[in-house]
């Protein structure tokens, strides 16, 4: 049984995201797992192994106190970029598409990104409350909830992973916000953010490419524009009913990373505009109830560091999924971003569950009692 407290109607709609994913990542990757491995079990079983070991993971880390990791911002945050730096050492980090993310161990793999992102806005959540507390100030805070966490960006961008790097930024902006940085400083951090991702992005060959390719995919059919081209060709396949679960033919060798980045076409494809709206649906509670734990925390408790942190981990996992969808379905140039809970991949799906199991931590609040974990 869940514990007492927690957020159950939270846990439900992860647990049934989590289950949709293994159905999902089941039927979008037995062909190709067949035709890479001879098993076209490999991918599914290992999705099952780490949606088990993510969910007992949940369970036990929703029932610590939650404040205790204000203590550990400083060695999460250390870990994180070490791991992002050993990714960068040939032969204990391995490159797939294009980009240097992964260390491998042995047969498993891990992307330290995953990490550093929670990592960071665990920081940033602990920095400003504390900030605020000690100075009593609404800018106390602002430059090191940015200049602490940089390696670990600039990491980010060497490897390169352009998208999660944005994706923290921004969730550290949405954090200042919530935590009432004047506008004035928040306008000009976004500036600087807009001019340094628009030269980043043009800087770059292979991004301005991407740009390009999203501008008019039909410039390159064959080439940059291929995936989202055959994204759209399986939402037009769905049409409003969908072809049905598993009689999808883009995963069948047209849509690159079917089973991982671009599993919302293959939603869109077999089960239409109905699954589609489902999941978009449960990504828009999910950030619902997140924002409701954290507002819950600060208005029963007066707690702002379970307000930041709620804050942060849902917009985290909300805004990466808004984004993943945005990519399929042509709205924003592709960038690399998996769906949360339901696209393949262990350690993304590890990392997340680990976040929700902090979140339902805050929603049990900070006084209740956190059973033989607690201390």
């Amino acid at each position: 049984m869940p514990p007492p407290g927690i957020d159950l109607p939270l846990l439900l709609t992860v647990l049934a995201l989590v289950g949709f994913g293994l159905l999902m990542v089941y039927s979008s990757s037995f062909i190709f797992a067949q035709e890479r491995t001879g098993d076209g079990f490999a991918f599914i079983k290992k999705q099952l192994l780490f949606s088990l070991s993510g969910v007992g993971l949940m369970a036990a880390i929703c029932r610590l106190d939650y404040r205790k990791w204000a203590t550990s911002v400083y060695p999460a945050l250390g870990l994180a970029t070490l791991l992002l730096a050993l990714v960068m050492i040939p032969g204990l980090g391995f490159k797939a598409g294009g980009a240097q993310r992964w260390i491998r161990l042995g047969a498993l793999s891990f992307q330290p990104g995953e990490l550093a992102k929670f990592a960071v806005l665990l920081f940033v959540a602990r920095q400003l409350d504390y900030k605020q507390a000690r100075a009593g100030g609404q800018t106390a805070g602002i430059l090191s909830s940015f200049l602490v966490p940089l390696p670990a960006l600039i990491l980010l961008l060497a490897q390169p992973d352009f998208g999660a790097a944005v994706m923290i930024v921004a969730v550290v902006l949405a954090l200042m916000f919530v935590g009432g940085v004047p506008k004035k400083y928040l306008i000009a951090a976004i500036l600087l953010g807009v001019i340094a991702a628009a030269w980043l992005a043009l800087g770059s060959p292979y991004r301005r490419a991407r740009v390009a390719s999203f501008l008019d995919p039909w410039q390159d059919p064959a080439g940059k524009g291929f995936q989202i081209i055959q994204s759209l060709v399986g939402f037009h396949n769905g049409s409003f009913w969908g072809v049905g679960l598993g009689n999808g033919r883009e995963k069948l060798f047209f849509l690159p990373e079917a089973h991982n980045d671009f599993i919302f076409a293959v939603i869109g494809e077999e089960l239409g505009f109905i699954g589609v709206a489902a999941v978009l649906l449960a990504f828009v509670y999910f950030v619902y109830r997140g924002f409701k734990i954290g507002w819950t925390s600060y208005r029963h408790h007066g707690d702002r560091f379970g307000l930041y942190l709620a804050v942060g981990i849902t917009l985290a996992l909300g805004l990466q999924g808004f984004v993943n969808m945005a990519v399929a379905v042509g709205m924003l140039p592709t960038k690399g971003l998996n769906l949360p809970f339901i696209s393949y991949g262990g350690s993304a799906l590890l990392v997340d569950l680990c976040a929700v199991g902090i979140l339902l931590s805050i929603s049990r609040g900070p006084s209740r009692g956190r059973g033989w974990l607690h201390k």
